[in-house]
């Protein structure tokens, strides 16, 4: 479960980040881990970091429904 706390941890920002900072971090984790997913040999590191998107897609949900962005 997705708190605020780790929602911050996880994009690496503190809790005075504004909605567009918050936003820019996600799409640029985002764009970042979807490359080394693509260029990942093997399928355990391309499963980690499928698991890191959907663990920031998660982040994004929760600050849309605390409305944070």
């Amino acid at each position: 479960m997705i708190t605020e706390e780790n929602a911050y941890d996880i994009l690496a920002l503190d809790q005075t980040a504004t909605p567009e900072e918050i936003v820019t971090r996600y799409q640029t984790l985002k764009d970042k881990y979807k490359k080394i997913k693509e260029e990942a040999d093997d399928l355990k590191t391309q499963l980690a970091y499928q698991l890191k998107q959907i663990e920031l897609d998660d982040v994004f949900i929760y600050f849309k429904k605390c409305q944070k962005i």
